[in-house]
């Protein structure tokens, strides 16, 4: 005992003489002679100014890092990619481009590039204001409160002018990405390997077609006629034939015996259609073809020749599952306006209906077409065809009627008119013999 008490005087006489040596240090005379403010740094001294400039500047780059961080990653590259190649904007399509490639080169490198440098001025930030204003909790108040108010700003500035903001500060980013390459890139690489190299985002159909409702309205809104045409399209690929065919039903065939007399050619003529399916004689199931009107302009009805007498175009058949863009692919290759729809493509006996290219026009514009020959809206409803205007629609539109004059052509088709009219007067197509409506 009385040997442990010998060691603690011994420990307690050499801490004493420490601390003695301490307070008669240079560095304990200098500390004692300078003025402190609250336990720090003197105000007029050129250390506490410079503390306070630096602990301005990284509340400031702490806002620039942490709008950026905001601003591009809120960028979305799709967008982005239709500005730089569209937009009528130069100054817009420029930027667009610069931050289309500082993006390309890794979302998740920039990402962990802002965030690390945010972190790192963040964390500097308490230790100035600490050897400036002494105290460690007043400084990570101050530093606190500085960071909330003053980064709100850059972060609603970067919100609004994302892109400005990014394409002006991309030198800055880049520059930082390959100073911090060493620490960031293999994170960045660790990010796409964990949640997926990053692709800008599209949309689903169903999506675009409510995203284009919200186009009603801004500089260039789109019309109701407009958006019902791109929602016709977007839907194209999901109808198939038979929902929108015209069931054989309401479809004016011809058997290939019928005779074309007078009554007969003024029967075609007054149904308004263009082309006639054309089935064998006695099978109303085997179609062979098809009969074009534009092939009886010089044909002489007092002839009465059979229907067989005259070159038919071909008659394609379809599936009913097939969607409506291959069949309107397939009529742009110009082979045939008329699809008869069978459930036996090739084979007699499974005709269902037709579809004709003015159907998915029809289904492209979401409205019905009628021509001038038109005696029905819709073959489905039998509406009588409706021919109204608005002021809207004949706006830069003259319509207007001239006198005939002799051997005008005017007073040629005036002729061609009247001779239909009188063929009219016969019995109705439906009636004709040899010749069917299904």
């Amino acid at each position: 005992m009385a040997l442990l008490r010998t060691l603690m005087r011994k420990k307690l006489a050499l801490v004493f003489l420490l601390l003695k040596a301490t307070n008669a240090s240079p560095f304990r005379a200098r500390s004692l002679n300078a003025k402190h403010n609250n336990g720090g740094l003197d105000e007029e001294s050129p250390e506490f100014w410079f503390h306070v400039i630096v602990s301005i500047s990284l509340v400031l780059i702490g806002g620039v890092f942490a709008g950026l961080t905001l601003g591009l990653m809120g960028l979305d590259e799709l967008h982005l990619q239709v500005l730089a190649k569209s937009s009528d904007n130069l100054v817009e399509r420029k930027n667009a481009q610069i931050v289309l490639k500082l993006l390309q080169k890794g979302r998740h490198w920039v990402l962990v590039v802002l965030l690390l440098g945010n972190v790192i001025v963040n964390e500097s930030l308490p230790i100035f204001l600490d050897n400036a204003l002494g105290g460690g909790f007043a400084a990570v108040v101050i530093s606190t409160v500085s960071i909330v108010v003053f980064g709100i700003i850059p972060q609603a500035i970067s919100v609004r002018y994302g892109l400005f903001v990014g394409a002006a500060c991309a030198p800055l980013v880049l520059s930082m990405m390959y100073l911090f390459a060493p620490i960031a890139y293999p994170i960045a690489k660790l990010l796409d390997y964990i949640l997926g190299c990053d692709h800008h985002h599209t949309y689903k159909k169903a999506e675009l077609k409510s995203f284009l409702q919200f186009h009603r309205t801004g500089d260039e809104p789109l019309r109701d006629d407009e958006i019902a045409i791109l929602n016709g399209v977007l839907e194209l690929s999901t109808k198939s034939l038979e929902m929108i065919m015209t069931p054989l039903n309401d479809v004016m065939i011809l058997s290939a015996d019928a005779i074309l007399n007078h009554a007969a050619v003024a029967a075609i003529l007054q149904s308004g259609y263009s082309r006639f399916p054309v089935h064998e004689s006695g099978n109303p199931a085997s179609f062979i073809g098809l009969l074009l009107v534009k092939k009886l302009l010089t044909y002489d009805p007092a002839q009465s020749l059979p229907v067989s007498s005259f070159p038919l175009s071909i008659l394609p058949e379809a599936h009913p599952s097939i969607n409506c863009f291959q069949a309107l692919d397939y009529f742009q290759t110009g082979r045939a306006h008329l699809l008869l729809v069978s459930r036996t493509p090739g084979t007699t006996g499974g005709a269902m209906g037709v579809l004709t290219l003015e159907d998915i026009i029809e289904e492209i514009i979401s409205e019905e077409i009628v021509d001038e020959t038109d005696r029905f809206q819709d073959n489905k409803t039998k509406c009588i065809a409706r021919r109204g205007t608005t002021a809207t629609i004949m706006r830069g539109i003259v319509e207007r009627r001239r006198s005939p004059i002799l051997g005008s052509p005017d007073s040629i088709a005036n002729e061609t008119t009247s001779l239909l009219t009188a063929f009219s007067r016969t019995p109705s197509f439906a009636t004709l013999p040899n010749y069917s409506s299904i």
